[in-house]
């Protein structure tokens, strides 16, 4: 359904997002990105482990403290709680963490993807498989081509460390998880499934994308 890996930091972090646990994928993401162990820490804002260090992609040698940590119900299934950074300099961030967090988010999207049709390939509906349904496969189709487009420019965007319209392919993110989450019914509302990575999606974002919509 999907493209196989070719390696690039961009890939890595996909396919850690797409195979592995969530807070994984945020701790690889932080690693590959600073070259520390922890998780990223946004303006205000950070998703993490408990008791693990935050990093600033713009400044990893520098601590970042917490204000204020609390349990989200939509993350707690995946360990993770939501901080309030302690106000800090804000200096400029590297283009690598922009890519990184559309990697991380698209591999979000394709783990999404997998449940879903993982879940969808054993049942029936109206007399056949769901998943000859037009609309479902078409649904399937759309996502794949979106997200293995997103990947190839990442892949080319990697030596120049940056990436054109960058908010709107994260806009683009949204509307793919929601029409797969969508496609999971009340399934998706069980703890660590579909809809707990759609929210953790939208998470990121709010938290690592800087930008006039964002910022928790």
């Amino acid at each position: 359904m999907l493209d196989s890996a070719t390696g690039s930091l961009t890939e890595q972090i996909f396919e850690t997002a797409r195979r592995a646990p969530p807070a994984q994928a945020l701790q690889s993401a932080c690693l590959l990105v600073t070259g520390r162990d922890g998780f990223l820490a946004g303006r205000s804002h950070a998703i993490h482990l408990p008791d693990t260090p935050l990093v600033d992609p713009a400044e990893p040698a520098a601590d970042v403290g917490t204000r204020s940590t609390r349990t989200e119900h939509g993350i707690a299934c995946f360990g993770l709680v939501l901080s309030e950074v302690a106000p800090r300099p804000l200096h400029p961030r590297p283009a690598s963490a922009a890519l990184a967090t559309l990697a991380l988010r698209a591999g979000i999207l394709a783990h999404a993807m997998d449940m879903a049709f993982a879940h969808l390939e054993t049942r029936e509906s109206l007399g056949q498989k769901t998943l000859h349904h037009q609309l479902i496969k078409a649904r399937f189709s759309a996502s794949s081509m979106f997200v293995n487009q997103l990947r190839r420019k990442l892949i080319l965007s990697d030596p120049r460390g940056d990436i054109e319209g960058c908010d709107r392919l994260h806009t683009e993110i949204d509307t793919h998880m929601v029409q797969i989450a969508k496609l999971m019914g009340g399934h998706g509302l069980r703890e660590g499934a579909v809809h707990g990575l759609e929210y953790l999606s939208t998470l990121i974002r709010a938290t690592l994308v800087p930008s006039s919509h964002s910022g928790v």
